[in-house]
C-alpha cells in the first residue's frame, strides 16, 4: 500500500526582540507527495534478525501452546453471546477467588477484541488476541440508582457481555425489566460489580463510575481467561458457555 509522504518546508519566521515586533509570515509552503511501495528493494538486516530469533523463538512457542479445548464455536454477538459470557464469568469467577464479593462482572462489547473462538483447542495466543491489553480487574461499589444508570446504558447499545445471576430485558434500546440474583433492583444498596478498569474509568460511556469507590485487585483480565481456561482443562471439562436469557431484546 502506497505512502504519502508529506514534506513541508517552511521559509522563516524571524521574530525581533521586544517591542516593535517585525513578524515574517510564511509566503509559499512548498508540498510533495511521494509514493512509496511496500514492494520497494527493502533489504530486512540480517544481523538484527539474528538478534531477535531466539525470542521469538521463545515466544512462538509460549503462544502456540494449547491450553485448553473449546466445546463448540463461542461468538461474540449482542445481546447475549457464548464468549461474552464465558468472558465474564471467567472475571467473576476470579474475583470471588481472590475473596471478592461482587455480585456480578460486565465487560465493555469492544473489550472482546475477536468475533469467535473457534471450536477445538485454544492456545495461550489466541486469548491474547481476545484480550490483547493489559486491562485490570476492578471491584467498584455502584449504588443501585448508578447501577440503574449503567444498565441502561448497556441497553441503549443493545447489551455487553455480562456475567450470571443478571436478568435483563430491553426494548427500543431502553433497559424494561432487570433482575440481581432474582430480586429488583434496590435503589438504597450498594452493589460490587467486577469490571475492567477501561469501564471503571469511565470508558464507553460509563462516565458515572469514576468518582465511585473500587478496589484494585491487581489481576489481568487476560490472565484471568487463561487462567479459568487452563482450570477447566484440569479438570478435563471442555470450554462452553451457553446462552442463558441473561439479556433479551423484545422486539
Amino acid at each position: 500500500m502506497a505512502i504519502k509522504n508529506y514534506i513541508f518546508i517552511f521559509l522563516s519566521i524571524a521574530l525581533s526582540a521586544y517591542g516593535c515586533t517585525s513578524v515574517q509570515h510564511i509566503s509559499k509552503t512548498d508540498i510533495r507527495y511521494e509514493s512509496i511501495s511496500s514492494k520497494s528493494g527493502i533489504v530486512p538486516d540480517d544481523s538484527i534478525t539474528a538478534m531477535i530469533a531466539p525470542y521469538k523463538e521463545k515466544l512462538d512457542v509460549k503462544m502456540n501452546e494449547v491450553i485448553a479445548n473449546v466445546a463448540e464455536e463461542m461468538t461474540r454477538k449482542k445481546p447475549e453471546s457464548t464468549l461474552g459470557n464465558w468472558y465474564t464469568d471467567a472475571m467473576l469467577s476470579a474475583a470471588h477467588q481472590a475473596g471478592y464479593d461482587a455480585v456480578f462482572a460486565i465487560s465493555n462489547y469492544g473489550g472482546l477484541r475477536v468475533p469467535y473462538l473457534s471450536a477445538g483447542p485454544l492456545t495461550r495466543g489466541e486469548l491474547y488476541e481476545l484480550c490483547p491489553f493489559d486491562n485490570l480487574l476492578l471491584i467498584v461499589d455502584v449504588p443501585g440508582d448508578i447501577l440503574d444508570t449503567l444498565l441502561q446504558n448497556i441497553a441503549s447499545s443493545d447489551g455487553w457481555p455480562i456475567s450470571g445471576d443478571i436478568r435483563m430485558t430491553i426494548k427500543d434500546h431502553v433497559m424494561t425489566s432487570c433482575t440481581i440474583t432474582g430480586k429488583p433492583i434496590n435503589p438504597t444498596t450498594i452493589y460490587k460489580v467486577a469490571m475492567p478498569d477501561y469501564v471503571a474509568n469511565g470508558g464507553d460511556d460509563m462516565k458515572m463510575l469514576i468518582p465511585l469507590p473500587r478496589i484494585q485487585t491487581g489481576l489481568l483480565v487476560r490472565d484471568i481467561l487463561i487462567g479459568y481456561a487452563m482450570e477447566s482443562a484440569k479438570s478435563g471439562k471442555e470450554i462452553s458457555a451457553p446462552i442463558e436469557g441473561r439479556i433479551i431484546i423484545q422486539r
